[in-house]
């Protein structure tokens, strides 16, 4: 289940980044992503795979989530 400070991993096509969600919205179906690098992302849950992806497209960079939270600060 995302919690907002959360870590997550994005995982595009060749690369991974780190992240941390930042808002949930709509009942836990969007999610606010900032990236390591500053970039803030969308994703959306897509219903039909239980996964969020970006832009709510199946092909698009998927959201990976580690089981503890980040620390505060």
């Amino acid at each position: 289940m995302p919690q907002v400070g959360g870590s997550v991993l994005i995982k595009y096509l060749g690369t991974t980044v780190r992240g941390t969600v930042k808002r949930i919205e709509d009942d836990g179906r969007r999610l606010l992503i900032s990236t390591e690098d500053g970039d803030a992302l969308s994703f959306v849950l897509n219903r039909a795979t239980a996964t969020f992806t970006a832009e709510g497209h199946q092909a698009a960079a998927r959201l990976w989530f580690n089981e503890e939270p980040d620390p505060p600060g």
